[in-house]
């Protein structure tokens, strides 16, 4: 009997459970659609009230009717495309600009209850407390507030055409929104004036620590230079003095295009608007702190706004390192070296030839011996400065930077200086393969895997006019003639970026012309680890080296020692 009780109890409490749990989300539910109802209602309010405003101050004659006891004019207009597609299209003007009684904007001038607007602390005191923190310590509040001069959000921020900005796929859109707010005081006499009474632009914009200044002003916001720590407290505007030219900052493997710059909220998700003193959330967050404090600060993509887009298929010196590319090269470069090592092995074990000199013949006129050093120097330097800006180590990225481009550019007139050369005096014929050109290759290679270890001659002789065995013109023709335009013809194309199309071969323009620099750059320093261990097999260790020095190499009758 109890038990039956016990069910109908529990039946019935169930029961009356749900219907209270139904009645609850059905007065939720109510409670919400009168609170849309309200908003939508107070909006179109407000519509119809700026309607009004607008008919006088959306009219562009307005600032030359109105003016100041001292013939000054008036900001008095207001574009009313702009302002519907600000941020506070659906306010009604009079939220800010509070009149003084019922019928203080019958007549004009208006009779304002203040003598300025309301700012933004107004309706933004909470959420923007860190922000009004950050100004504070800006060297715009040092320089402008301290010296009596007025500075608020409405500075930098036009309340009428402010507008959140726009996440779109084309990075230059972003920047230039960005930028625009700080370019309207800053190239702009007259919102430089107002700020300081200065009657001229004093400042040095020329930014001359910049290469491709016009690219960095197209991809680069003002404050990721200029704000505190690059950019993530954007409102702490730092002194000249006090910036950081530090080129790695961004470009290295831990740039801050990944870790600090561009990061924003999505207010959508959850505990987003935890920590913002908009509510009492300390039950909140004790309950779910650990899952909050992994949420915050965590941008939206695994790279942060813009990132994914930014860095996706796309090229940024030292952050865009295509590991792949680098891997090909180690793997090749061990190969290369693994035969190099077991090649001279054999040779130290081998039989060695003993010569004994006959004559001295010179083999290396003093243009291609001048060439050849000044070549191989600014090959080094490019060598080091290349890696140091793809890994950015070794030396400081702008350094790095622009010694790379100059020696590019020496080396690039050097090499047109030197094709004219060997043209001009027929010393190209050196490079061109002969009638004997497969069988010759067949006995040089013989050489070198088995003849060299028994002391034997190479094929190719010492004669001034045949300098070049077969296998060396092969290799140095596709170097001087191959490897070396696609060098530098990509290199000045990244020099100059403007000349890429934006995709080529279905990939990213720039990315595809920087995989061809580095992929052929990668190949001339393989052909360098070849070519230093070959001039290492002639007469003596030092033998060729000395001859590229003097000019000249010993002519020999050979004997055998072992």
């Amino acid at each position: 009997m109890f038990t039956k009780q016990a069910a109908v109890f529990l039946a019935l409490m169930l029961a009356l459970l749900t219907v209270s749990a139904t009645q609850a989300a059905d007065d939720t539910a109510v409670q919400m659609e009168q609170f849309y109802s309200q908003a939508n209602q107070l909006r179109h309010e407000a519509l119809q009230q700026n309607e009004k405003c607008f008919s006088c101050h959306g009219k562009s004659d307005i600032t030359t009717q109105w003016k100041t006891d001292r013939g000054r004019t008036l900001q008095l207009y207001v574009d009313p495309v702009v302002y519907r597609n600000s941020a506070h299209s659906d306010q009604n003007c009079q939220g800010c600009h509070e009149g003084d009684g019922q019928d203080a904007f019958d007549v004009a001038p208006h009779k304002f209850k203040n003598r300025q607007p309301k700012d933004c602390k107004s309706c933004h005191d909470n959420y923007f407390n860190d922000i009004y923190e950050q100004i504070a310590r800006s060297y715009h509040t040092k320089a402008i507030v301290q010296k009596g001069k007025p500075f608020a959000c409405s500075s930098c921020h036009n309340a009428h055409a402010f507008s959140l900005p726009t996440r779109t796929e084309d990075i230059r859109d972003n920047i230039a929104q960005a930028n625009e707010r700080c370019l309207q005081c800053h190239t702009d006499l007259r919102g430089y004036q107002a700020l300081t009474d200065k009657k001229l632009l004093d400042q040095d914009m020329a930014h001359w620590s910049l290469p491709n200044k016009e690219r960095h002003f197209q991809s680069v916001r003002c404050v990721d230079c200029h704000a505190d720590t690059q950019g993530t407290k954007v409102h702490v505007i730092v002194a000249v003095k006090d910036t950081s030219f530090d080129c790695a900052y961004c470009h290295s493997k831990s740039s801050a295009m990944t870790t600090a710059l561009y990061k924003y909220r999505n207010e959508q998700r959850a505990y987003s608007m935890v920590k913002k003193d908009l509510f009492d959330d300390s039950e909140l967050y004790k309950k779910n702190a650990e899952m909050i404090k992994a949420s915050l600060g965590q941008p939206d993509s695994a790279l942060g706004f813009m990132n994914a887009d930014l860095l996706g298929n796309k090229y940024i010196t030292g952050i865009t390192q295509t590991p792949w590319l680098n891997m090909k090269f180690i793997q090749l470069l061990s190969l290369i070296l693994l035969i190099v090592a077991i090649h001279a092995a054999l040779r130290m074990f081998g039989t060695k030839a003993a010569p004994s000199h006959v004559s001295e013949e010179t083999m290396f006129p003093m243009s291609v011996r001048i060439w050849h050093w000044i070549n191989a120097l600014l090959f080094m330097i490019l060598i080091a400065t290349g890696f140091a800006m793809h890994f950015s180590k070794g030396m400081a990225f702008e350094t790095a930077q622009s010694t790379h481009a100059t020696g590019a550019i020496i080396m690039a007139s050097f090499w047109i200086l030197y094709v004219v050369y060997l043209v001009l005096t027929g010393q190209i014929m050196q490079y061109l393969p002969r009638k004997d050109f497969i069988a010759a290759s067949f006995k040089q290679v013989g050489y070198y895997m088995f003849g060299i270890y028994r002391g034997k001659e190479s094929p190719a002789g010492h004669d001034p006019a045949r300098r070049l065995n077969p296998l060396q013109q092969a290799s140095y023709l596709g170097v001087l003639f191959l490897l070396f335009p696609v060098l530098l013809a990509s290199g000045a194309a990244m020099f100059i970026p403007d000349v890429i199309p934006a995709e080529l071969m279905g990939m990213d323009g720039k990315r595809l012309v920087w995989v061809v620099h580095t992929a052929t750059a990668l190949l001339m320093v393989i052909f360098l680890v070849v070519h230093l261990y070959l001039i290492t097999t002639g007469e003596t260790i030092f033998a060729l080296i000395r001859s590229m020095i003097t000019g000249k190499l010993s002519q020999k009758n050979t004997s055998h020692n072992h």
